[in-house]
């Protein structure tokens, strides 16, 4: 099923079902691309006003990323909602004997992986919205600054989605190095993302006086 394709209440209705998918992780991405959404409308409302003529590229490069971004993330929500439903079906193979054991434990072992990756990319997804956020909030239509604070809040949010899902998976990881790479380079999203924000936060401080 394309999720993608549901109208808002039969997606809330697809959440709120006695199932495990969409869980965090596809609500996560959605939010993320109401994020990248809300970035869009903040540029494309500056865009041919008047005062903001000199900003005008910087909007345009905003609104590229913003769209590839929003559509990408479309994409990883089924992404998400397919690896989930992987590790599960790995960890019903059969186990009575020692091949099956083995034939399973790599199974799982390559479901994580594809389990963890998911939630990643969508780290670097907010990544990448964010820090064109914080070029809205230098720059933007000063009447609808509030619509790039509320995008800051929600890739925010998903980031710590994003942080919640690698970890989940990573505890039943056995690949010391695998898991030591995705470690690092959650950490440094984290602090791309967090610097973002905070800069986000504090800009339109002083832009709203």
């Amino acid at each position: 099923m394309d999720f993608c394709t549901l109208s808002l209440k039969d997606f809330l209705k697809k959440v709120a079902e006695k199932s495990a998918t969409p869980g965090g992780g596809a609500v996560g991405a959605v939010v993320a691309a109401l994020a990248a959404s809300l970035g869009s409308m903040v540029a494309n409302l500056t865009i041919g006003k008047k005062g903001y003529e000199d900003v005008e590229g910087h909007m345009e490069s905003c609104l590229e990323v913003f769209e590839s971004e929003s559509n990408y993330l479309c994409d990883l929500m089924n992404r998400d909602i397919q690896a989930f439903d992987q590790v599960l079906s790995a960890y019903k193979l059969p186990k009575a004997t020692d091949d099956e054991k083995n034939a399973r434990e790599m199974k799982i072992q390559q479901a994580l992986k594809t389990a963890i990756e998911v939630p990643f990319d969508l780290a670097r997804r907010c990544k990448n919205i964010i820090v064109n956020v914080e070029r809205l909030a230098k720059w933007g239509n000063s009447s609808v600054l509030s619509d790039a604070e509320s995008a800051a809040h929600l890739l925010l949010a998903v980031h710590r989605i994003a942080k919640a899902n690698v970890m989940i998976n990573m505890k039943s990881l056995k690949d010391p190095d695998y898991g030591a790479w995705i470690n690092e380079e959650m950490k440094q999203l984290e602090k791309q993302i967090d610097f973002s924000y905070n800069k986000i936060i504090e800009i339109i401080g002083k832009r709203n006086g």
